[in-house]
């Protein structure tokens, strides 16, 4: 596979291409693993006795319940490629649930910064699958950004904040990050408030048949899982939510 520079972005495939990993990973590596999405990747992996290594910046105790063969790595800063790379070992994916929190200013919690360390952090632990979630509003990388996402970071606070982080990420892997890695960028409508239901995914709103309502921590966490296995949407960004109707 051609290795993308600055100057040529990857392209993404029109149709997802099937390229299997495994049946399913038997340990993953959960970034923000403390927040609602990475609780739910959790308590999926209980079930499914998949072993895990739950990374969190600070306040392991919020993590319960570990099994024997998962742990809890604290990682304080996305900087500390020697700390991801521990954290990463034995792990046969690494998903991302890192989201716009009130220490989304803090530089040291950015995702968007710290591309170039998660990628030679999973390089160092033999790990090179990841998935990464955003939102519905963000372009697939090596696109323009929607207008809704030009004027969500323009807003102050927070979400202004929030959606120039999740926009900075979409542009890093325009430019080429993560390219040495198999990477997904899950554009998903999620929230506490969604529907435990199968949601619908694919590479644009008329072959995804999905809309813009949400789905619940649970049912992205399934999704992301077996995603990780299939390996449907290997460095494309699908549209993941719930079905139409």
């Amino acid at each position: 596979m051609t290795t993308a520079t600055r100057d040529t972005p990857p392209a993404l495939p029109a149709k997802p291409a099937v390229t299997p990993c495994a049946l399913r990973p038997a340990h993953v590596a959960v970034l923000g693993a403390a927040g609602g999405l990475g609780q739910g990747i959790l308590a999926r992996c209980r079930a499914l006795g998949i072993g895990f290594t739950a990374i969190v910046r600070s306040r392991p105790e919020r993590i319960g319940a570990v099994p024997t063969g998962s742990r809890i790595a604290v990682v304080p800063a996305l900087a500390d490629g020697d700390a991801l790379a521990r954290a990463f070992a034995g792990a046969g994916a690494v998903l991302s649930a890192v989201g716009v929190t009130a220490t989304s200013q803090d530089p040291s919690a950015l995702l968007s910064r710290h591309l170039a360390t998660l990628e030679s952090a999973m390089q160092a632990a033999g790990v090179d699958r990841i998935l990464l979630v955003n939102t519905l509003l963000s372009a697939p990388p090596g696109q323009p950004a929607s207008r809704l996402m030009r004027a969500f970071a323009r807003l102050p606070g927070r979400m202004g904040r929030g959606a120039a982080e999740l926009q900075a990420v979409v542009d890093g892997l325009g430019a080429g990050a993560l390219s040495s890695l198999r990477w997904t960028l899950v554009r998903a409508a999620v929230n506490a408030r969604g529907r435990d239901e199968a949601p619908a995914a694919g590479t644009g709103w008329a072959d995804a048949g999905n809309s813009w309502l949400p789905v619940s921590y649970a049912a992205m966490a399934r999704w992301m899982l077996d995603e990780a296995a299939a390996c449907r949407f290997v460095r494309a960004a699908p549209l993941v939510s719930r079905r139409r109707g």
